[in-house]
């Protein structure tokens, strides 16, 4: 029996949006701060009018069958972009919005900018606020269409990000080593030099750290690694030991060479990391977004003078 849209009751597709992404009632009806007997009395209906189990109980959670699978992508699309219209129809005022910014950013970025990007919003929005998680192995796209994220910082050419996301350049930032203060090392480093002494790997992402063993063996050489690190927090404490090198982002360099004794060196050829933005097609014309991406343009030239590539 073909189903006409204008006899099924619309709220039931936010819930059946809700129990695909939670796959339980007890926590779908805590989100929609309904009862469960409602909840399940919902889902009865719904059931009802698709003529279909939709979900089936398994032993840990419930399983959507074929035919919620196949309604879960253009439900979830019409939900997004009728958020999307309210808050367009609303309008964006920076002053006197209250809005969550949600984004995944590696590590570099997380030391170098978010400080500088939560400061930007209690000047310009001061009732918004930032939440920040760490880049994982994942293509982002359905963290971003699920409304999780709204904007993920990833690098250019590592194809990490789905390719049905937007993407623009976001700015430029250099390697560069870090060296204890009078190691004798000359201001400019090339691959000889910089493989002197064991290295500290930083970062669990670790795309800058591909980079640079590329480019070593683009020169027929290969650095020892004494540390392995998931972030950047114990590189002062380890480059006080006098033992290693650690080559970091320029901006992160900048930071730890005016804060402790340490040498920052610029390497011969360059070794240039591109960062990127990226999010989902639904939010393209998201207003709030656009002013955000806008703000963080701009962030990016004023801040450490970092190279802006887009805006």
């Amino acid at each position: 029996m073909e189903l006409s849209l204008a006899r099924l009751d619309l709220n039931l597709l936010t819930l059946f949006d809700v129990l695909m992404q939670e796959r339980n009632v007890t926590r779908a009806a805590e989100r929609l701060h309904l009862s469960q007997s409602t909840v399940s009395h919902a889902l009865g209906r719904l059931r009802q009018a698709l003529d279909d189990p939709l979900f089936v109980m398994s032993r840990r959670e419930m399983m959507p069958t074929e035919r919620a699978k196949a309604l879960a992508g253009p439900v979830r699309q019409a939900l997004a972009m009728l958020e999307q219209g309210l808050r367009q129809a609303k309008g964006f005022d920076p002053a006197s919005a209250r809005r969550v910014f949600r984004m995944a950013l590696p590590g570099s970025v997380e030391h170098g900018l978010v400080p500088a990007m939560v400061e930007l919003l209690h000047r310009l929005a001061p009732h918004c606020r930032l939440e920040v998680c760490e880049l994982a192995a994942s293509d982002y796209e359905r963290e971003l269409e699920k409304g999780e994220l709204d904007l993920v910082v990833g690098f250019a050419g590592a194809d990490h990000l789905s390719p049905r996301l937007w993407r623009e350049d976001w700015f430029s930032n250099p390697l560069v080593c870090l060296s204890p203060m009078d190691s004798g090392l000359p201001e400019r480093l090339g691959p000889r030099e910089l493989v002197s002494k064991p290295h500290i790997h930083t970062s669990s992402w670790g795309h800058s750290q591909a980079m640079v063993d590329l480019w070593l063996a683009r020169f027929g050489v290969e650095r020892e690694l004494g540390v392995r690190l998931p972030s950047f927090m114990a590189v002062p404490q380890l480059m006080a030991t006098r033992r290693y090198l650690v080559v970091v982002p320029e901006m992160i360099g900048r930071d730890f060479s005016r804060d402790y004794p340490l040498q920052l060196h610029q390497l011969e050829p360059a070794i240039p990391i591109v960062y990127l933005m990226a999010g989902h097609p639904l939010s393209a014309h998201d207003e709030a977004i656009r002013w955000f991406k806008g703000e963080l343009h701009a962030l990016a030239l004023a801040h450490y003078g970092l190279t802006p590539l887009g805006g």
